[in-house]
This record gives structure tokens, C-alpha cells and sequence, in this order.
């Protein structure tokens, strides 16, 4: 429950920052190293303006498609590990919340409640995202459970094979101690309305790794197994066979190179995700707002381009539209929200965030997400440009 109104996402991370013990704060919170480029996600918004519009008469219509489906807004929840370690239950009560408010959700492969635990939420424009393990028949399991489940969708994330080095999750023992640190339980132990409600997801584990002897028992010791099982030596013919293999539409996340992306095309994907991992994995990148230009020129149209990393207002994700996203998917923004309220935290971001969005596309004289589109130049001006 929120100690008081929430007029903004970063209400919703105080809120967060207040109820969670710090291991599992931090490690939404964190990113890699320095967390320069974390910083930056969000900070490089504020290097482009909004042209403002008066008079035009309009009135504002924010659908748009997202992953097959035509949402209140063209957003979707993104996949995030551990979800049901911030409320009971979360992977279940995200894709409740998302489908309350219009939008669609993606399961994380480490997430606390299994693929056939969401199955009975799954609707079009859902998505399963998947991490390629070393071991290529358990790859395939996941596959097949996904589709058994109804996803139509896949997210192949790409930029970890090698895992980032967060200093915040280091220092807390997250996914590199065998079993929970005494400074971890006591940690939760003085954060008694997160304990009263989730202390027994700790030791539940990973539910879609549950039934694989070998990844150990409880969420701490299966997250430092199995960020070791990612297939680190992927290559772009891996990624062609999950394409091909994938009876439906593979999503490429992970990408900030234009070069790449003709490469996603290259092997048969529809989509790709503009992101860096908000800031988790290479630390001293470019932000992911600065990359999607040279992308979005080039390969606007020939696939559906999603952006993420950053997003914590409704005037963000205009910008990221203005500059070629065809679509944005919430990270941080939505597990503040879970952490805080539940299903309700995660519907009050999301529905803040279109209301947001409304109002920054009626101030600059936007119709639609369609006249947005038609319109990307004239919406937008950097400082260098304005000045």
C-alpha cells in the first residue's frame, strides 16, 4: 500500500525503495559498474524538446499495435526476473494489471511463477522472452512450454551472454551466493510488510527451472545457477535456428547497433528492441534513447522497432516515438509499481503514464499515434538544434 498518493513513477520507487529489503531493491534499482550509462537512460531525454502546438483543435486517440495487438497505448510490460519476489504471485498479477489496462506483458525466463502458472493470463500480443541455454534440449523445453501456453510471441534477449557485474548486487550476494547471506535475512527481517506478505517466494525458487535437479533449491541459489547457464558463446546462426524453430513472431532484445539489426533481419526477425538492459550489462554505452535514431532511419518499416531503458514519463515515451519507436516496452517503471501495490501499483504507472502521454501529445498538436508517426520531424527539436 502507498503511503500516499502517487503522483509520479518516482513516487512509486520511494514507495518501493521503502517497503523492499535493500537486496531486492537494488537489484531492480542497480545497474552495471558505475551505472553511467543507467544514469544516462533517463538523463538524455532531457537533451530533446517537445515543440509545442496551440490552437489545433484536436482531440487525442493513444492506441496503437504493439506485438500484434492494438493497446490503449503503444506500450508493453517488459520481461523482468523475479517478479514474484516483489509481491506473491507478481508474473501473474503484471499480466493481470497490463491486460486491465489495454497493453500487453512479456514473461521473463527467470521469473518466480512458471509458464504454465501464467498460461491461464496469456492474450494476444503476450510474449515469452527467452535466454539460449548451454544445454539445447532444455532450450527447446522452454520453447515448447511457451507455445503449449499460448505466447505467440517470443523476446530473445541478447546481451547477456556474458553476465553484467552490478556492484550493488555484489555487494548484497545477489545471484553469487550459494544460499541467502545472514545480512540478507536479516535485511528482510526489518522489512515486515514485504516479509508478512512474500518470505516464502525465497525459498520457491525459479518455477520455470523447478523441475531440473541440478539448479538447486531456493531463489538465490537457482538465479547464481542459472545465470551461469546462458549460452555465452551464441552466434547469429543460434539465433536463426530459434527463428526457425519459433512458430510465430521472434523479437530481437538487446540491440543499440544498426548493423545488428540488419543482421536480426538477416536471420528472419520481426521485431527488435532497441536496449541496453537499462543500464545493467555494458556500462559507458550510449544510452538507448541516443541509439534509436540511426536505427529507426534506417529500418523503419522493414520490421517493428520497440524501444526500452529509461522510461519513467509519459512525455518519454513520446519522445522515443518521435524518434522511430514504434512501440516502448516498461521496465522499472512497472516493478515500482508491483512492489508498492501489486496489481493495482502496476495499473496506477501504467494508467499515470498514458495519461502522461495524452496530455504531451495533445500540448504538441498530435492527434494520433498514426499522425505521430507521419509528423516525427516536426515533434521534436535537440538543444544543440534550438539553440
Amino acid at each position: 500500500m502507498l503511503r500516499r498518493r502517487a503522483a509520479s513513477v518516482h513516487d512509486y520507487r520511494l514507495t518501493a525503495r521503502s517497503v523492499l529489503p535493500r537486496t531486492l531493491f537494488e537489484y531492480v534499482d542497480g545497474g552495471a559498474l558505475d551505472e553511467s550509462t543507467l544514469a544516462r537512460n533517463t538523463a538524455d531525454f532531457d537533451n530533446i524538446y517537445i515543440r509545442q502546438k496551440v490552437l489545433h483543435g484536436r482531440t487525442v486517440d493513444t492506441a496503437g499495435p504493439v506485438l500484434g495487438r492494438t493497446a490503449s497505448f503503444p506500450v508493453a510490460l517488459a520481461p523482468i526476473g523475479s517478479l514474484g519476489m516483489l509481491y506473491p504471485r507478481g508474473e501473474v498479477l503484471a499480466f493481470q494489471a497490463a491486460h486491465a489496462a489495454g497493453v500487453s506483458a512479456c514473461l521473463s525466463s527467470f521469473s518466480v511463477c512458471s509458464i504454465e502458472e501464467v498460461a491461464p493470463e496469456v492474450q494476444e500480443g503476450d510474449a515469452f522472452q527467452l535466454y539460449v541455454l548451454n544445454d539445447p534440449g532444455r532450450t527447446e523445453e522452454l520453447l515448447w512450454r511457451a507455445a503449449e501456453a499460448g505466447f505467440k510471441n517470443l523476446v530473445v534477449t541478447v546481451d547477456t551472454t556474458h553476465p553484467g557485474m552490478r556492484d550493488r548486487d555484489l555487494r548484497n550476494g545477489y545471484r553469487s551466493a550459494a544460499r541467502p547471506p545472514l545480512s540478507m535475512v536479516l535485511d528482510c527481517a526489518l522489512h515486515p510488510r514485504w516479509f508478512a506478505r512474500s518470505w516464502r517466494a525465497l525459498g520457491r525458487g525459479l518455477g520455470n527451472y523447478a523441475q531440473w535437479d541440478d539448479v538447486g533449491r531456493g531463489l538465490i541459489a537457482q538465479a547464481a545457477h542459472m545465470s551461469q547457464q546462458l549460452k555465452r558463446d551464441l552466434t547469429w546462426n543460434d539465433l536463426e535456428a530459434v527463428v526457425k524453430r519459433w512458430q510465430g513472431r521472434v523479437v530481437v532484445k538487446g540491440i543499440t547497433d544498426p548493423e545488428d539489426v540488419a543482421r536480426a533481419i538477416g536471420v528472419g526477425a520481426r521485431g527488435v528492441v532497441v536496449s541496453n538492459h537499462g543500464g545493467r550489462q555494458l556500462d559507458g554505452g550510449m544510452s538507448s534513447i541516443a541509439a534509436l535514431p540511426a536505427i529507426a532511419s534506417r529500418y523503419s518499416g522493414e520490421l517493428e522497432i520497440l524501444f526500452d531503458s529509461g522510461i519513467r514519463r509519459g512525455s518519454h515515451l513520446l519522445k522515443a516515438m518521435a524518434l522511430g519507436a514504434d512501440g516502448c516496452l516498461l521496465g522499472r517503471s512497472y516493478a515500482y509499481g508491483l512492489a508498492s501495490a501489486g496489481a493495482s501499483g502496476v495499473v496506477g504507472v501504467l494508467e499515470m503514464l498514458r495519461k502522461e502521454l495524452t496530455m504531451s501529445m495533445a500540448l504538441a498538436g498530435i492527434a494520433s499515434v498514426d499522425d505521430l508517426a507521419q509528423r516525427r520531424r516536426e515533434c521534436l527539436s535537440t538543444r544543440e538544434r534550438s539553440a
